[in-house]
């Protein structure tokens, strides 16, 4: 890798860690675009794997200060929709290894974009604490997870893209606590995931860098240290952002990274 890419991974790494503090999600529909446009020859799949790792590294740097500010979560629910997340990646995981590219490809567009349309234009909820419909919530919440998981697992978009904007629409979760627990998902939810990729042996390696399995850790390692670097200033920016501000600019940041992959798609 030269230092030209080497520039650019570090700046996507803070830019990962940025949108992971302050919309909940964990990088991956920047990751995956931008790593589709720097190497054109790793596989979805390399890409995918690769993706998911920066993204586990930036939220356990994000559940460290989340942490710090003591900020209340119900564990139970968590741990549920954890394991329903779990069972959907690994459906994900395998069925992308039985699929086109440019399936999976397709998927990813038609995620971002419905994600986008939904968090744009999000349906009003009644009451955001912790006045709960334990039955209900947990049912929605399970379908959710196991849904967002089986997309993230298939595309590498990262899980938290996914059920953020899910999460926000169940109404036992305050809105300020959904990035909490989307980042415990990722984390959780990406282990399993991360032991198929290592154990797997690939067709395509990247000159002079660290590769494990379909994990590329030169980049791993290059992201996830400029993401740290950039966690102090994302909390602080999301001290200060407004709820609504942010699902408008969560919503324009899926619509254009859609599109931009459907461009890149149709020119190849």
């Amino acid at each position: 890798m030269d230092l030209f890419l080497i520039f650019i991974l570090i700046l996507c790494g803070a830019l990962t860690n940025l949108i992971s503090a302050l919309f909940g999600i964990g990088g991956g529909v920047l990751i995956v675009p931008i790593l589709h446009t720097l190497f054109p020859n790793m596989t979805i799949q390399m890409i995918s794997a690769t993706a998911l790792t920066i993204v586990m590294g930036s939220a356990l740097i994000n559940l460290c200060y989340f942490y710090k500010l003591k900020i209340y979560i119900n564990k139970k629910k968590l741990l549920l929709w954890s394991l329903c997340m779990i069972v959907g990646v690994q459906m994900g995981f395998y069925l992308s290894f039985n699929v086109s590219d440019n399936l999976i490809i397709t998927v990813f567009i038609l995620a971002l974009l419905t994600l986008s349309i939904k968090t744009f234009f999000p349906f009003e909820r009644k009451g955001q604490t912790h006045r709960s419909e334990p039955i209900n919530d947990n049912f929605r919440g399970s379908f959710f997870c196991f849904f967002g998981g089986g997309i993230a697992g298939l595309t590498g978009i990262g899980g938290g893209s996914i059920m953020s904007p899910l999460l926000s629409q169940l109404p036992s979760i305050n809105i300020k606590n959904v990035a909490v627990y989307t980042n415990y998902m990722m984390v959780i939810g990406g282990i399993g995931n991360l032991y198929g990729y290592l154990s797997k042996t690939p067709d395509f390696f990247i000159p002079n860098s660290f590769q494990l399995g379909y994990v590329n850790f030169s980049i791993v390692f290059i992201m996830v240290l400029s993401s740290f670097a950039m966690s102090f200033l994302s909390m602080k920016i999301r001290g200060i952002l407004k709820d609504e501000l942010a699902n408008k600019l969560l919503g324009i940041i899926l619509f254009l990274l859609a599109l931009y992959m459907l461009i890149l798609n149709w020119l190849k």
